[in-house]
């Protein structure tokens, strides 16, 4: 694997040595041309240094501004805008592809400007803060087709080598409708070694566990999209997709224990997934304004299987199979219509229906002296949970003062929620949102973002289902009386435009959260999810860039990203504050990049770090966490054949994954029945990402 790395890397490294020079040598900074809704404008010109092949490439290099990723995938139905990216000033709808994918597929030559605007100061509800516009070039799809091109292979120490993992698509326009279509695999070749110490209740140990894991996936998708204009000035947009999963995992770990001499171990989990969805919109002009109708309708197969056999030098051989298969469906339907009154007030009125299916099948079975797989009642055997949910919401926004704007928008929601699996039963909730959002620029670089929200999240349809770790000898139990978590929250933002030297924002928000889901008692003797008392959340964060153009360091930036979160929760068990199960404690992302002034060339180096807190069951607490940051370099020629190449070199300070779990003879407020410390290395690795266009 090195002497592949090592080979690739002098061969790049000889094209780099003969590569021209680049044209621009200019600190990246916004174009004097602001946008008519303020904010900052950067054209092709700023971002020259960076030799962009796609539009994603431009917008990653804005100064302190970081992509917010996502599709709404998560949660059912379309809502509001939820992604920080706009083309040509309208939100990506597709819930299959998010702002990194959609820029991905956007050619650098196809984009006339990027302008960052105030969320609160558009006419897109949901939008608040920092918000990328990326506006294409008239008719930019008029000259053929372009085809984007991704390829990101890695070699890891003791693993596969990974070559499927990238991207390929092509843009153009057939008698007038714009034709994109795209093959992307998300693939994955990863894995992990080491030790686990196993300790008794006194904590003295009772064994060490040799262990070696590999989680390999690969999950093509293959998707066409159509766009129309019409002479008349109606917009229509069709999205087909479909994806194949296929997922193997699997962790084997051999032991000496007291009593039983050797032990090997071996989990294995298997899932084959097919997920299609078809989509599209139809915007009009009506009246004194525009509707959209917008309808989505997506469907998947995920059946899985997870399987834990242990083999003893003494007692022979064990084992416990839990096999699920799942069928989810979601129907959407969706109008907008938004107008602008005398004032310059804009106005939304959007109207949202969906209805979702979940269909969970399971069977859990126990290895028999022959070899077999025997099925034993476990209670959630079938469940099926339906909803039918609609949703009405009215968008006001306009600017208060020249120097302010605002945007109200003001919703409810009606959802009919049945499920027919543990303690199943059918409810309808109806639950007010909205939110406040203004934007203030009190000086000609320094903004103000401020929202108030009340917001309803969604269940996770899978918590109404048990189900069986077999690994672990845990599970939950279905729970039909879940509820959905609101969060009422308030931040404040304020983001400082530095000029030649960067840009950089901060952010403080609470918010007072109720019907948090995490695990609770559902009986005496079992858990599962469920809601919890009200809860405390609270938020900084900080993104920013800085230009080192001015300290004579020409070409250097240093990027970062910083986030530190306390959520607290009453203990459904002892009635105290701690931490959320899983809720993110700190994030750090900090990277420097140099372009080298008068080449194609340029280095970066990376640092990140991040904890969470740890999962509480009630009879177990787990903490899953790494030993150490991660650390990664790379170097990157911007025309080698018209590509862009990156090597890197990744975990250079060689970051371990740890996990450490203290089980309880019943529930956690008692005595320790043992203890388990798990350090696993990956050691170094190295990735080549080339990009490029033709």
């Amino acid at each position: 694997m090195r002497a592949i790395a090592w080979k690739l890397s002098v061969g790049i490294a000889a094209v780099w040595a003969s590569a021209p020079a680049l044209a621009n040598e200019e600190p990246i900074a916004a174009d004097s041309a602001a946008p008519a809704t303020g904010g900052q404008r950067y054209t092709p010109a700023d971002f020259t240094r960076f030799a962009p092949r796609t539009a994603l490439d431009m917008v990653e290099k804005v100064p302190g501004f970081v992509i917010v990723t996502g599709t709404n995938g998560g949660d059912r139905g379309l809502g509001q805008a939820t992604q920080n990216v706009l083309i040509n000033g309208e939100r990506i709808a597709n819930k299959s592809t998010d702002a990194r994918s959609a820029l991905q597929r956007i050619a650098a030559p196809q984009v006339a400007y990027v302008d960052i605007v105030d969320g609160a100061s558009l006419n897109v509800p949901g939008l608040t803060g920092q918000v990328a516009n990326v506006v294409l070039v008239a008719g930019a799809a008029a000259g053929g087709f372009r085809t984007t091109i991704r390829w990101q292979p890695e070699w890891r120490p003791r693993l596969e080598n990974n070559w499927l993992n990238g991207e390929i698509s092509t843009t153009g326009k057939v008698s007038g409708t714009q034709v994109t279509l795209s093959l992307k695999n998300e693939a994955n070749r990863q894995g992990h070694w080491g030790p686990e110490r196993r300790f008794d209740s006194d904590g003295n140990l009772s064994f060490v566990r040799d262990e070696f894991a590999s989680y390999y996936g690969d999950r093509p998708r293959l998707a066409l999209a159509l766009a129309r204009t019409t002479p008349g000035g109606d917009k229509w947009n069709v999205n087909l997709g479909g994806q194949l999963q296929q997922i193997d995992q699997r962790v084997r770990g051999t032991s000496v224990q007291p009593g039983t001499g050797q032990v090997n171990e071996d989990f294995r989990f298997a899932e084959d997934e097919v997920n299609y969805d078809i989509g599209g919109d139809y915007e009009l002009g009506l009246g004194k304004g525009r509707l959209k109708l917008i309808g989505l309708y997506r469907f998947e197969h995920s059946p899985f299987v997870d399987t834990f056999i242990v083999d003893r030098a003494v007692g022979g051989r064990s084992g416990e199979r839990f096999r699920q298969t799942a069928d989810e469906s979601e129907a959407i339907l969706r109008g907008e219509y938004g107008w602008r009154s005398a004032g310059g007030t804009d106005w939304q009125v959007a109207l949202e229906g969906a209805y979702n299916i979940l269909d969970v099948d399971a069977e859990l079975a126990v290895l028999d002296p022959g070899g077999s797989f025997r099925p034993v009642l476990f209670g959630g055997e079938r469940t099926r949970v339906e909803e039918k949910r609609g949703e009405a919401s009215l968008t006001w926004g306009r600017a208060l003062a020249p120097n302010l704007t605002a945007q109200i928008n003001l919703g409810a929601e009606y959802s009919e929620l049945g499920s027919s699996g543990p303690g199943g039963l059918t409810r309808r909730f109806v639950r007010p949102k909205g939110k406040l959002a203004l934007a203030w620029k009190v000086a000609p670089r320094t903004t103000i973002n401020y929202q108030l929200q009340r917001r309803v999240d969604q269940l996770n349809f899978y918590d109404f289902a048990s189900s069986v770790d077999v690994a672990n000898g845990q599970g939950n139990d279905g729970n039909g009386l879940l509820v959905p978590p609101i969060l009422n929250r308030t931040e404040l933002e304020v983001v400082q435009d530095m000029g030649g030297w960067g840009n950089a924002s901060i952010a403080a928000a609470y918010a007072y959260a109720q019907d948090l889901v995490d695990q609770i008692p559902l009986s005496p003797t079992t858990e599962g999810r469920g809601n919890l008392p009200p809860a405390h959340l609270y938020r900084i964060s900080s993104k920013a860039t800085l230009l080192l153009d001015r300290l004579g360091w020409k070409g250097a930036r240093i990027n970062s990203d910083l986030t530190w979160r306390r959520n607290r929760v009453r203990d459904p068990l002892t009635g105290a504050w701690r931490n959320q199960s899983r809720g993110q404690e700190y994030l750090v992302d900090v990277s420097l990049r140099h372009d080298i002034p008068g080449s194609q060339l340029a280095w970066s180096a990376g640092y990140f770090d991040e904890r969470y807190s740890a999962n509480l069951r009630l009879g177990a607490i787990e903490e899953d966490y790494t030993d150490g940051a991660f650390v990664t370099a790379f170097v990157e020629h911007k025309d080698v054949a018209g590509f862009t190449v990156k090597l890197s070199y990744r975990n250079l300070a060689g970051m371990k994954d740890a996990f450490d779990r203290t089980v309880f003879v019943a529930r956690r407020d008692g005595p320790v029945a043992f203890s388990e410390s798990r350090l696993r290395r990956f050691g170094q690795y190295f990735q080549l990402t080339v990009t490029g266009t033709i």
